[in-house]
């Protein structure tokens, strides 16, 4: 058991990671959202209910009509009941630090999958396993740190659903929900689940980009953090590459399609506005299949794989 989670400490690591930075989000949302907690009730107690006007915060207030509509409205525990399950999914996911996730999934990522399986490779440790079984199966191990590891980033929105479904009370109703939030868009809240399975679904083939990238540059340097901030690297030549050779210069310039960026910015790949979010879908598919097949034709040479690695240790 100590073994197992000496071996996979980098895996865990960013699963809690991961954890702190949604219970963070929770908590940002919830302090900026209803800051204003204690004003309120002081204000209820000291202004609507003692009706004392030397209390310095009912100066704020012009009229009782005024007053009375501030206690009304504003009131904190009637604004957390109308919170529903969707909208504060899509607060969190959008609008706190959770984010930032989408520019440093790779590098979680990295963690995740280098720090597993690179020291099997940098120490000679996978040669040892060739001794006791085929490469192909050992490929194979490999392969599945690298599916797990991408299993975080989807698994992460589901969590977060899970969470604000338990704090908004089950509550879906999204009737009364005002259609000028920064969140809201027709096809997501009326179609969530298909929506939030579409998202995870994009997240799980983008984040096996980020992995196949991460097991290429395994076998290019010896040093684990080295190789960690290549993949890194290489993630951003990538997602440069797409955003600027194939959408400006090809699609945009050359064959006159326009419009279509937010579609070919992979880093946004977390939440889309309306029903767009199936071509960005093709999209991560055909990306993660040309980088697993640009693995494969890495890693299919067993001579060549070990003849590299031992150019690193020469």
């Amino acid at each position: 058991m100590i073994d197992k989670l000496e071996k996979n400490k980098f895996y865990m690591l960013a699963i809690i990671l991961v954890i702190a930075l949604i219970a963070y989000s929770f908590f940002q949302f919830y302090r900026e959202t209803f800051s204003y907690t204690k004003d309120y009730y002081k204000i209820k107690e000291n202004c609507y209910e003692k009706k004392d006007l030397n209390y310095e915060q009912c100066s704020y207030f012009i009229n009782d009509d005024h007053l009375n509509s501030y206690i009304k409205n504003v009131n904190p525990q009637d604004l957390y009941k109308k919170y529903d399950a969707i909208t504060l999914t899509s607060t969190i996911v959008e609008n706190t630090v959770f984010s930032n996730l989408q520019f440093f999934s790779p590098l979680l990522i990295a963690i995740a999958v280098l720090g597993t399986i690179h020291s099997e490779f940098s120490s000679g440790m996978f040669e040892n396993y060739l001794l006791r079984m085929g490469y192909r199966k050992y490929l194979k191990k490999s392969y599945k740190i690298a599916i797990k590891s991408s299993l975080i980033t989807p698994c992460s929105l589901v969590l977060i659903f899970l969470l604000a479904s338990i704090f908004s009370g089950f509550n879906f109703d999204t009737s009364q929900v005002d259609t000028e939030l920064s969140v809201y868009s027709t096809f997501k809240y009326s179609h969530f689940f298909i929506y939030g399975s579409v998202i995870c679904t994009i997240q799980f083939f983008i984040s096996l980009l980020y992995s196949n990238i991460c097991l290429y540059c395994c076998k290019k340097n010896k040093n684990k953090l080295v190789a960690i901030l290549m993949s890194y690297l290489a993630f951003l030549i990538v997602n440069i590459f797409i955003q600027i050779v194939l959408y400006i210069f090809i699609i945009n310039k050359m064959l006159g399609f326009k419009e279509l960026s937010d579609y070919f910015n992979i880093t946004g790949y977390w939440f889309f506005r309306e029903s767009n979010c199936f071509i960005p879908l093709l999209i991560s598919f055909i990306l993660q299949l040309i980088s697993f097949l640009v693995l494969f034709y890495s890693y299919h040479n067993k001579e060549q794989v070990i003849i590299e690695y031992e150019k690193q240790v020469s």
